[in-house]
């Protein structure tokens, strides 16, 4: 009975040529591309939102430092921030050698 040994890698986009044809000399074979879809990360919680008591000087720099980024952030960072990302994972294979 054939037995495989399985790979899961992410590639460069732009190299996908050259990764393949490099793994595919290592005796790997793709079975299948994948995509993995990376939810944008939660919005900090705002103060006091940790559940921790927090001295209110922490408080006020904090709300500083909240407002200094809206200010110079611009909209198409944002936008970016708020979308999710996807990455292609290459599944690939080969068989294991009989002991």
């Amino acid at each position: 009975m054939l037995r495989w040994e399985y790979k899961v890698v992410s590639l460069r986009a732009g190299h996908y040529t050259e990764a393949l044809n490099e793994y595919g000399r290592d005796g790997w074979e793709l079975v299948s591309v994948a995509s993995e879809v990376r939810d944008p990360p939660a919005p900090p919680p705002e103060r006091g939102g940790t559940g921790l008591p927090m001295p209110r000087a922490f408080g006020r720099l904090t709300d500083a430092a909240a407002k200094l980024n809206t200010l110079t952030a611009g909209e198409s960072t944002d936008a970016q921030a708020d979308t999710p990302s996807t990455t292609l994972l290459w599944v690939l294979r080969r068989p294991l050698d009989e002991e």
